[in-house]
């Protein structure tokens, strides 16, 4: 295994490991000639692309509302390029008051009552997206669900929280799923290029709504299940 900036000359397989929302494809080094390169067609991952919820401000929604960066992963891993003073002083002072420091709280997506309630200035920020929050419910519990996927492999679970995020520290309990995810979901795999990754996404009224798209998964526990040595298989296919 070749863990590097560029693709080993006598590599087998290739997998595109960029941990960002947009890989323009000036970014992408060269492969050997005939080599798969998986994931080298996920160029864009960003919410605005797959969301079926974006709210405007002249939208009819009466439900609540719920704010996001339009980058994945909260924008971490591109605001890490970008560190300044000043940036540093609005992450902490958002941690207080996201609403006084016209930055969205560390970590966290601010849910809110009603679309009026969104302040001004997010949506004149193209970096936030503004959408639906249509959770998914069991048994008096806010769900999420994962789908984690490579090549033909894959394995899904859902987890049971008391905070409507989802947050680690609120989950309850957890449960794997045997059912594929959905065509919708399905569907967006296939349109974004993604051959190895993690869907998150909730049933709403029968229906699987995606709400993020990750490229780049890491497992940091049972590495050696049967579920993930069953899921690192997938990787077969691609070598013949």
């Amino acid at each position: 295994m070749h863990v590097a900036q560029d693709f080993h000359p006598s590599a087998d397989l290739c997998i595109l490991h960029h941990d960002r929302t947009f890989v323009p494809a000036s970014d992408i080094p060269t492969a050997p000639a005939g080599v798969r390169v998986l994931n080298g067609a996920a160029h864009d991952i960003s919410k605005r692309r797959y969301t079926s919820l974006l709210l405007t401000p002249d939208s009819d929604w009466t439900g609540p509302v719920i704010l996001k960066t339009n980058l994945n992963h909260f924008g971490a891993p591109e605001r890490r390029d970008g560190k300044t003073v000043g940036s540093e002083l609005r992450k902490t002072l958002a941690k207080l008051s996201w609403r006084l420091a016209r930055r969205l709280p560390p970590k966290g997506y601010p849910v809110l009552d009603r679309i009026a309630a969104v302040p001004d200035w997010v949506w004149r920020n193209h970096d936030l997206i503004v959408e639906k929050f249509l959770p998914e419910r069991h048994e008096g519990m806010y769900c999420l669900r994962g789908w984690i996927f490579f090549g033909a492999e894959s394995y899904g679970y859902r987890m049971f929280a008391t905070d409507p995020l989802v947050k680690v520290k609120s989950i309850v309990r957890h449960e794997y799923l045997d059912e594929p995810p959905g065509a919708p979901i399905l569907r967006w795999r296939e349109e974004m290029g993604i051959e190895f990754g993690k869907f998150d996404y909730v049933v709403h009224d029968g229906t699987p709504i995606l709400l993020d798209a990750n490229k780049t998964p890491s497992l940091v526990r049972g590495a050696r299940s049967e579920r993930v040595m069953r899921l690192a298989r997938g990787v077969q296919p691609f070598l013949k």
